[in-house]
């Protein structure tokens, strides 16, 4: 049965590759292009997807219970955040607008965070973190082979990024952010990087470069300093490694609000208009919408499927989302969700800091940290923490379970500064 189990997890492991890294929704636009009707795929889903999800589903639910004497269960309470955040989320049916959307959203969301969950119990941390960055480096380097044999297929087709780079990924911005992720995970795990990992890194820039997205080059360009620094401050002794942390700390903030009084004047180096395309009318827009229900939201996902939405779809058009995982969050379930994804992402920050401050090898730990630490302002900009179906929410719930792990695993019981 140990045989039996392995390959369970194994086939865990593919599917959720083949679910959030782009490759099942490129199938389903080869086979039947790109979908026309946004707001019915919204609502309904694509068949395939839900195929998939509720495979993925059963599998993670069964390692669960097969294992639930070892590692995979044991390690339930070091992540309490996360189940309430599941059940606030479970509870937000019974005031849902259209609660079975919400329902879908609610399976697809546990889907994500218990194979998530499964997959950090299962294998060693950190080589899956490398698994998934060489994964998507691989995903890239197909999109920009069929660029001249499905450029319909592979690049955006109109508006004001014509002909950017979307490659096998079902969204230019979503993917730009991909290639980001995975180069600064290789970047920064991957101490001695191989011929495939110089490789893989070079056609991630290349891929950033031709998907014309400020945000990922913003992202690449703060990684790379965040884990510079990091994997320089790190030290031996866990109470210096504590003390230059907290030194870094205060030197980001300082750093955060310096960009805050200069934001106009960086937004025009990066060739921005200051409403970051828009973002900001929209979410003034939303602002109407989320005070009508502030405290507990319109249900998980059910906003831009229910007729709230009919006067921002009328005025703006369907976009699906607020662009913003926070505004996101108010839409969901209010104010009280808000504070439990804010919860959650400074538990993930804890928990790496944890981790690399007690590990001996916490260097390792610099690249997740490092990108917990931008996916703060990402989520300020689009659709991130929360998106039941994306590689963004994905990796964050990976990032945030292998701290979880790594900090239970190495913490001293000789040292209680944090």
């Amino acid at each position: 049965m140990a045989v039996h189990i392995d390959s369970l997890k194994r086939l865990c492991l593919l599917l959720t590759l083949i679910y959030y890294c782009g490759l099942l929704d490129f199938a389903t636009r080869l086979v039947s292009g790109r979908a026309t009707d946004v707001l019915a795929a919204h609502a309904a889903g694509d068949p395939a997807r839900q195929f998939v999800g509720v495979l993925l589903l059963l599998l993670a639910i069964f390692v669960l219970c097969y294992e639930r004497d070892n590692r995979v269960t044991t390690s339930f309470n070091k992540d309490l955040i996360w189940w309430a955040l599941l059940g606030y989320l479970m509870l937000s049916v019974l005031w849902s607008y259209v609660p079975a959307i919400t329902l879908r959203r609610v399976v697809a969301f546990s889907t994500l965070v218990l194979s998530a969950y499964v997959l950090v119990q299962s294998f060693s941390p950190l080589s899956l973190l490398r698994f998934f960055a060489r994964a998507v480096g691989v995903i890239t380097l197909l999109g920009l082979l069929l660029v001249p044999l499905l450029p319909e297929l592979v690049l955006v087709g109109g508006g004001i990024r014509d002909q950017a780079f979307v490659g096998l990924f079902a969204d230019k911005n979503a993917g730009a952010r991909n290639c980001a992720y995975a180069f600064l995970l290789l970047f920064g795990l991957v101490s001695t990087k191989t011929g495939l990992d110089k490789g893989l890194m070079l056609i991630l820039l290349v891929a950033i470069a031709f998907a014309n997205s400020a945000t990922a080059w913003v992202m690449l360009l703060a990684g790379i300093g965040l884990i510079t620094l990091l994997r320089y401050l790190h030290a031996t002794s866990a109470q210096t490694s504590f003390n230059r942390l907290m030194l870094f700390a205060v030197l980001l903030i300082l750093g955060c609000l310096l960009c805050y009084w200069l934001y106009e004047q960086l937004l025009g180096l990066l060739g921005r208009d200051p409403t970051l395309t828009n973002r900001m009318v929209i979410w003034q827009l939303m602002d109407g919408f989320i005070d009508i229900e502030p405290y507990w939201g319109y249900g998980f996902g059910a906003f831009w499927a229910s007729d709230a939405a009919d006067a921002f779809v009328n005025r703006w058009g369907y976009i699906g989302n607020a662009h913003s995982g926070y505004y996101e969050a108010m839409l969901h379930g209010g104010w009280a969700c808000l504070l439990l994804v804010v919860a959650l992402m400074a538990t993930g920050l804890w928990h790496a800091g944890n981790a690399y401050i007690r590990l001996s090898q916490g260097q390792s730990m610099a690249a997740p940290l490092a990108i917990l630490l931008l996916m703060i302002p990402i989520n300020a900009v689009a659709f991130a923490v929360l998106n039941h179906n994306s590689f963004d929410m994905f990796l964050f719930a990976l990032m945030c379970f292998t701290a979880s792990r790594l900090a239970a695993e190495a913490q001293p019981d000789n040292w209680r500064v944090v």
